[in-house]
C-alpha cells in the first residue's frame, strides 16, 4: 500500500467513525519513537584496535602468570605479593586513569579486563603468603568475596560491562563455596552429587533471570552469554535430576518435557537464539534418554529408534522454521 492508498483508507475509516484523531496521533507518535530508537539489529563493529587491546591484556596476564610461576621459589613472600597483587592494582589504576578520557576508554576496558583476570592470582597469592590454607572452602569463600567486592564495586562506579562479567563469575564462586560450607563434608557421595545438581539448577535460574533483567539496559551485551550458560546449567541439571534407569526420579522425568518446551516457546518471546538452540539440543537428548531406558531391548528398540529419528527430524524442522521466522534479524 502506497502513501495515497493509505491516506484514502484513513479518510474512509474517519468518515465511518472507525478511527479517531487521538488514535491517529498516538500511532504517529509511536512511529516517531521507534524511528528515533537505534535498530535492534544495529551492531557496533569491533575494531581492530579493540581486538588488539584485549589480546594485549590477555598476553600481559599470561606474562605475569609465567613470571610468578617460573620464579616462585626464588621470590620471598613480600615480592610474591608485590608482583601478583601489585599487578592487579597497577592494572586497575591505569584503567581508572584512562577511563577519565573519552579517547582512551577503549584502552581502559582492556586494563579492566586485565584487572579481572589478575584478581584471582593477586588475592589468592596474598592469602597464601599470609598463612591461609587455600584448600579450605572458607578461604576460597573469602577470596571470592574479595574479588566480587572489588569487581562489582568497580562496575557500579565505572559502569563497564567487562567488570560486571567478572563480578558475575566471582559471585558464582561465592555461591558455590558458601553452599559447600553450609552443606559440609558429612553428606554421602550421592547426597553431595544431588546437591551439586540443585546448585547448577539455581545458578542456571539466576543467570536466566539476570540475562532478562539486563536485556533492556546498557549491559545487554551480556544477555546472550547469560542465556547460553543459564540454559546449559538449567536444562543439564534438570535432566540429571531425572536420573537414569533404574534410578529415575519420576517427578523430574515427567516435568522435564514441559521445561524444555517452555524454553523453546520462551525463546520466541525473548528473541533468544541461545534458548532455542539449547532447548532443541536437550529435547533431542531427552528423546534418546527415553528410548535408551524403556526400549533398549527386544523388537521395541529398532522401532523406538525410527520414531525417535522422525521426532528429531520434526524438531529440527520446527527449530529451523522458528529461527528463520523470529531470529534471522536478531542476535
Amino acid at each position: 500500500m502506497d502513501k495515497q492508498e493509505l491516506l484514502a483508507a484513513v479518510r474512509q475509516l474517519s468518515s465511518n467513525k472507525q478511527i479517531t484523531h487521538e488514535e491517529l496521533a498516538q500511532a504517529f507518535a509511536a512511529g516517531q519513537l521507534i524511528a528515533a530508537q537505534p535498530s535492534g539489529d544495529a551492531r557496533i563493529p569491533l575494531k581492530l584496535s579493540d581486538i588488539l587491546y584485549y589480546i594485549g591484556g590477555a598476553i600481559v596476564f599470561l606474562g605475569v602468570v609465567f613470571l610468578v610461576g617460573q620464579n616462585w621459589e626464588n621470590f620471598g613472600s613480600a615480592l610474591r605479593i608485590f608482583i601478583a597483587l601489585g599487578s592487579m592494582i597497577a592494572a586497575f589504576t591505569v584503567a581508572a586513569v584512562l577511563h577519565r578520557y573519552e579517547n582512551y576508554k577503549k584502552a581502559a576496558q582492556a586494563f579492566f579486563l586485565l584487572t579481572g583476570l589478575l584478581a584471582p592470582l593477586g588475592i589468592e597469592v596474598a592469602l597464601k603468603e599470609i598463612g591461609l590454607d587455600l584448600s579450605a572452602d572458607s578461604v576460597q569463600l573469602l577470596a571470592a568475596l574479595l574479588m566480587t567486592s572489588v569487581l562489582l564495586g568497580s562496575f557500579f562506579y565505572f559502569k563497564q560491562t567487562v567488570l560486571l562479567l567478572f563480578g558475575i563469575i566471582y559471585s558464582t564462586a561465592v555461591f558455590h563455596y558458601a553452599l559447600s560450607l553450609i552443606i559440609g563434608m558429612n553428606l554421602s557421595y550421592q547426597s553431595r552429587e544431588t546437591a551439586t545438581k540443585y546448585e547448577f539448577l539455581a545458578i542456571g535460574s539466576a543467570y536466566l533471570i539476570l540475562g532478562y533483567y539486563l536485556l533492556s539496559g546498557a549491559q545487554k551485551a551480556l544477555s546472550g552469554m547469560l542465556y547460553s550458560f543459564g540454559s546449559l546449567a538449567f536444562l543439564g541439571s534438570t535432566m540429571a535430576l531425572g536420573g537414569f534407569s533404574p534410578n529415575q526420579n519420576v517427578f523430574w522425568e515427567l516435568i522435564y518435557p514441559l521445561l524444555v518446551f517452555g524454553f523453546i516457546f520462551a525463546s520466541v518471546s525473548l528473541k533468544s537464539r541461545a534458548m532455542l538452540v539449547f532447548g532443541t539440543i536437550f529435547l533431542i537428548g531427552y528423546i534418546f534418554k527415553l528410548t535408551g531406558e524403556y526400549f533398549s531391548s527386544g523388537l521395541g528398540w529398532p522401532l523406538a529408534l525410527v520414531l525417535a529419528g522422525l521426532a528429531i527430524i520434526g524438531i529440527g524442522f520446527y527449530a529451523v522454521k522458528l529461527n528463520k521466522r523470529y531470529f534471522t534479524q536478531h542476535v
